[in-house]
């Protein structure tokens, strides 16, 4: 099982690795940068895209916790959200520190994937 062990402005610790931001798949942590060659250099990764989304919904998860930043600047867009909802999934929404710490309390008892960004 995934735990989150901490996070600071840029990083998020997790089972003693250092990331960015991540994706939070079953067991796996995906780092948001190796999703798609290119992309995160393009300084567009304040969003939730349609790549990340498929990943998410993968495993059937009864929860999706998004870690939208220290500012909450993490645009979660509508279709987004519905798509989850649609599909009898719970969504939350938190700031990175809040959102990592849900994902700790409720992954021992739910399937939860995650989308965690650790800046702005």
């Amino acid at each position: 099982m995934v735990h989150f062990d901490k996070t600071w402005f840029g990083t998020v610790m997790i089972d003693g690795k250092t990331h960015k931001d991540v994706l939070v798949v079953g067991d796996k942590v995906v780092d948001r940068e190796n999703m798609k060659p290119g992309w995160f250099d393009s300084n567009d990764h304040h969003s939730v895209y349609d790549h990340e989304l498929s990943k998410l919904l993968e495993g059937k998860p009864e929860a999706i916790i998004i870690g939208d930043g220290y500012s909450n600047v993490l645009e979660v867009p509508i279709r987004v959200a519905n798509e989850i909802r649609q599909r009898k999934i719970e969504l939350i929404v938190l700031d990175t520190p809040k959102a990592i710490e849900e994902y700790n309390k409720i992954s021992k008892t739910k399937r939860v994937n995650a989308l965690i960004h650790t800046t702005c």
